[in-house]
């Protein structure tokens, strides 16, 4: 059983959905430290990554990598099962930072599409909400397999028809009835909002570097981009940083299509991010998954 599969279960979904923020948070992250007290192999195997990546891999910092990890699977379950606080959370502990959204609304001014290369760091499960709740619609590509993704559908239009907020279409990989290559190219090509991630290791992924280190990733997102100049589709790399417990600040950071490697460019956005804040990648978990090619 892996962190994931102990946290995300029906009873948990039930606690979060019954309690506020401010009390049902803690107490997943109570559940998280207990279950690392008593799997010390994936408590080394954190320490490992980080260690193979040059970041503090002991004592506090440690605990924060770990905390970080727990926290990022009660912000799934608060997406899964909350409304009006949600909405809440998304619009009133936000901060945007300065021009982080103006990209988004220069694309709105002059009908172009929007990439947001996304990846595995701080409260990603918010997100798109917090894009939503400034009315922006969103194309958000992942897996999103049964009621997970009956759930998230419902609670959109819940969230559209009560409270004005931005629509969200979820394209399912895991799905092999949807075209999700198809449909992404269709919202870039029509002016879309298109959110995917690029620090995953699938078949399409070759070598990165990543604080001076090789990881694979990239998920193919360079053969989706090379169609698309500057003039088309404004790209960004975007981050909800946790700035406190139940605090956030929304950055992006702009890339251009012209640049020779622009997911080497996503790469050092999100090592930027990593140096800042190590206990918010919770990819730290899984790092070892990239340390390798899949073919």
């Amino acid at each position: 059983m892996s962190i994931g599969s102990h946290l995300l279960n029906p009873p948990n979904l039930d606690l979060v959905k019954r309690l506020s923020w401010k009390f049902g948070r803690p107490k997943i992250l109570d559940q998280g430290r207990a279950y690392y007290a008593s799997h010390p192999d994936e408590v080394e195997r954190v320490a490992g990554n980080l260690e193979h990546m040059g970041l503090a891999s002991s004592g506090a910092a440690l605990d924060a990598a770990l905390e970080g990890i727990v926290a990022h699977y009660y912000e799934k379950l608060f997406i899964l099962v909350k409304g009006y606080e949600a909405v809440w959370v998304a619009r009133e502990r936000v901060e945007i930072a300065p021009g982080a959204l103006e990209p988004l609304e220069e694309a709105k001014a002059t009908g172009k599409a929007v990439f947001l290369a996304g990846c595995h760091f701080g409260a990603t499960y918010l997100q798109t909400l917090v894009l939503a709740a400034r009315g922006y619609n969103v194309s958000a590509v992942g897996r999103f397999p049964g009621r997970v993704g009956e759930t998230l559908r419902a609670n959109d239009a819940r969230f559209a028809e009560r409270y004005g907020t931005g629509r969200t279409t979820f394209l399912d990989v895991s799905d092999p009835r949807e075209d999700v290559p198809g449909a992404m190219l269709q919202q870039l090509m029509t002016g879309g909002v298109l959110s995917n991630v690029f620090d995953e290791n699938n078949a399409f992924s070759m070598p990165r570097h990543l604080l001076g280190h090789t990881v694979h990733g990239g998920s193919g997102m360079d053969l989706i981009l090379r169609r698309f100049t500057d003039q088309r589709v404004v790209v960004l790399t975007p981050f909800l940083v946790r700035t406190g417990p139940e605090t956030f600040r929304f950055e992006t950071d702009r890339h251009s299509l012209s640049s020779v490697d622009i997911v080497g460019n996503f790469y050092r956005s999100l090592g930027q991010r990593i140096q800042r804040h190590p206990e918010q990648w919770y990819f730290i978990h899984e790092l070892h998954e990239a340390l390798t090619p899949i073919r």
